[in-house]
This record gives C-alpha cells, sequence and structure tokens, in this order.
C-alpha cells in the first residue's frame, strides 16, 4: 500500500465514520489506479465541529508534497448523505493536488492556484463524470465576465487573498476562483480533445493560461 491512513481518533469521535471513511479512500484509490500512477500519501483524518463544507459535512486539504488532511464534522447533519460518492470526488481532488506537487508544486500565484483547482475539478469529472461541483459553478456569467478584468489584473501576484478567490472571505463571491478555474481549464482542455487531467499533473500554468488571450474564449462551461 503507497497510501498510509491515520485516523486522529484518540477521543473516539471518528468511530462511527471509520468504515464509511476507510471504504470511501479505497474506492477512490481504486479508481484513480485506473488511469495515474498512485504517489506514496499519508492521508489524515480529522474530525473538527464546524471544519467541514456546510453544504457537505467534510473537506480536503493537500497543503504540501505527500499528504493529505481531510476533515469531517461529524455534529453536521450533511455528512451522513455525503460520505458516498461525494466523499470519494473530494479524496480524488487531493489526489490531484499530491500529485501536482510532486509534479511543478500546487504554485505561489493566483493564476497557479487557479490551474491547479481547475484541473483537480476536472480530474475528478474524467473520473466520475458530471457537471462540476456547486463551486465549479458558484458564479452567474454577468459575473464572470464582470469578475474576469479583475483576475488578469492579480493573475501573477503571489499576495493574492486566497480566502477571498476561493471561499469568498471578501469581496469576492464565494467559490468566484474555482469558477475561474472550472472554466479556464475546461477552455484549455477543449482546444486539444486528447488532453487529461491525469496526464497533465506536471503542465505548466502559463500554458493553460494562455486561453485568457482569446477575450471571448473562457466561460462558465
Amino acid at each position: 500500500m503507497s497510501w498510509h491512513l491515520h485516523l486522529l481518533n484518540a477521543r473516539g469521535v471518528l468511530t462511527p465514520w471509520e468504515h464509511a471513511i476507510r471504504d470511501g479512500i479505497e474506492r477512490a484509490r481504486l479508481r484513480a489506479a485506473g488511469c495515474v500512477e498512485l504517489p506514496v500519501l499519508d492521508l489524515v483524518v480529522q474530525a473538527v465541529k464546524d471544519g467541514g463544507i456546510p453544504e457537505l459535512g467534510h473537506v480536503g486539504h493537500a497543503p504540501r508534497p505527500g499528504a493529505i488532511y481531510i476533515t469531517l464534522d461529524p455534529d453536521n447533519p450533511n455528512l451522513v448523505r455525503h460520505m458516498g460518492e461525494a466523499f470519494e470526488r473530494m479524496v480524488v481532488h487531493e489526489l490531484h493536488h499530491a500529485l501536482r506537487w510532486d509534479a511543478v508544486g500546487y504554485g505561489r500565484t493566483l493564476g497557479e492556484a487557479i490551474v491547479s483547482e481547475g484541473l483537480a475539478g476536472r480530474f475528478v469529472q474524467e473520473l466520475f463524470g458530471g457537471e462540476g461541483e456547486p463551486w465549479d459553478r458558484a458564479l452567474t456569467e454577468e459575473q464572470f465576465a464582470a469578475l474576469l478584468p479583475r483576475l488578469r489584473q492579480e493573475l501573477k501576484a503571489e499576495r493574492y487573498n486566497h480566502a477571498a478567490w476561493f471561499f469568498g472571505r471578501g469581496d469576492l463571491p464565494r467559490w468566484a476562483g474555482y469558477s475561474f478555474a472550472w472554466g479556464i481549464v475546461g477552455k484549455y482542455l477543449a482546444r486539444s480533445p486528447e488532453r487529461r487531467p491525469s496526464r497533465l499533473a506536471g503542465v505548466l500554468a502559463a500554458e493553460v493560461l494562455a486561453v485568457l488571450n482569446h477575450e471571448s474564449g473562457v466561460s462558465l462551461s
């Protein structure tokens, strides 16, 4: 096994969820193994009150190479119905981040983060199908068009406000960054149908962001 699971469960909070956690991670691992070489990973699972995405009850984070952190909120009533495929999709999303960490890194600029998040979102789509998660389509077309000039202006910024762009903790709509990521990477993939996110963990952000040179070439689709 190249994946090592660590449950932070000394007080037994995760015990009722342990089977679902292990089963979901294994299903995600097996699904991904069909199209990528699995990296060696530590997966750390913890329970934190109010720590997950409210609509799901869980959230993932891949802050550095070789590590994925998964947070569950056992008090969130939405967790019960999102410990199936939604949980697996989250694990796969974070797996792509782990692959990218090993290849070129997550990135330091807003543009690099946009590409990393977009590739991870499209990787989920490659493995599971569907039209993206709620955060991938969180903007209206009007919001997308209105915010695109600001995105262009801040693309190369290293001191960008990640929480504002991706989580709405500021003057931007919630999940704006994810929606831009979905649209930009989607346009990049559409230009060459043979491209697959599973084979693009090491693609340079500049190559993907070049689609923005086409003024009308990016949308939410």
